[in-house]
């Protein structure tokens, strides 16, 4: 592994990918950004091209013979482009995924074998954009020999953006809230399944697979230890805010959007179906397990997020 690529890898995920090669060595680490934050201390390039400038976009593909190219940011026309630049001119590319493509799945925890199908509802329009890109990949490692993995994540927390709210966003006035000890407005009853991953873990399972040639042509999910109600996870973050902990009003979610027309109802959509996908593919076949406990990783969270001045009253 010698030249590594990172397609977005200047914030929070990408970052933290950029960190995990860097700390492993012994290869040469490059990300490619639009040219608006500066890229981290130990990289020996960046590349400053948006993906839509498909002519400047193959230039950074053509740079040099990639042993891993990292995708962190692309959609579904971007990856049939860059299937047709690179060919079979790269060692191994790995995908960001979705757990999300499950949808109402009722094989909980999802595993990765489950049959899936675009989702009706347009508020899932997310999801299958994330479905027919690994449809895209997975086809093109069959009838073009494409060297692709795809890793699919749960929603992911940790230092560099706001944890996942109650209302299915990243609302730093949420955690306020909880700090203030005020009634914590639900969507439907709280009981859907959440299973937050820790960014840091997450940055580790890219570099995991990228030493694994085994992996190529494979799927795996890579999510938290274990998944969790979402009351029980709003529970969690007041325990890890040192807050009270939170009085509920359960609200359905066209009353909760009513009240608040702020909100994303795609998001309220999100923290109301299950998000709970089997870990025991990746744990066997790269040796990744999570390793940071969800409390002691949202309480570092919130230290970040303390830091930034998040979580004073505004």
């Amino acid at each position: 592994m010698n030249n590594v690529l990172i397609v977005g890898g200047t914030r929070f995920l990408g970052l933290a990918i950029a960190e995990a090669f860097l700390r492993k060595g012994g290869c040469r680490v490059c990300e490619m950004n639009r040219g608006t934050r500066p890229g981290m201390e130990g990289l020996e390039k960046s590349f400053h091209c948006d993906k839509n400038d498909r002519e400047a976009f193959a230039q950074v593909l053509k740079d040099r013979p990639w042993d891993v190219v990292i995708d962190t940011i692309l959609n579904d026309a971007d990856l049939e482009f860059v299937i047709e630049t690179l060919k079979s001119d790269v060692g191994h590319f790995i995908h960001t995924g979705s757990i999300g493509v499950y949808g109402d799945a009722r094989h909980i925890p999802a595993p990765e074998w489950l049959p899936m199908s675009e989702l009706e509802s347009e508020e899932e329009l997310v999801f299958n954009q994330k479905l027919r890109q690994d449809q895209i990949l997975l086809r093109a490692c069959v009838e073009k020999r494409f060297p692709a993995s795809i890793l699919r994540m749960s929603n992911v927390y940790g230092r560099g953006d706001i944890p996942l709210d109650g209302w299915g966003g990243r609302n730093p006035e949420y955690f306020r809230k909880l700090l203030r000890g005020e009634v914590m407005e639900v969507p439907e009853n709280g009981r859907a399944l959440l299973q937050p991953g820790h960014v840091a873990d997450l940055g580790r399972a890219f570099l995991l697979c990228a030493e694994r040639p085994e992996s190529i042509g494979q799927v795996y999910n890579i999510c938290g230890e274990t998944s969790l109600m979402l009351k029980d996870y709003i529970r969690l973050a007041a325990k890890a805010l040192n807050a009270p902990a939170p009085v509920f009003e359960f609200l359905d979610r066209d009353t909760l959007m009513q009240r608040r027309p702020e909100l994303s109802r795609h998001g309220l959509d999100f923290v109301c179906q299950h998000m709970c996908s089997d870990i025991r593919k990746a744990e066997a076949q790269l040796s990744w397990r999570p390793e940071i406990p969800l409390e002691a990783g949202l309480r570092d969270n919130f230290a970040w997020m303390a830091e930034k001045d998040l979580l004073s009253s505004k």
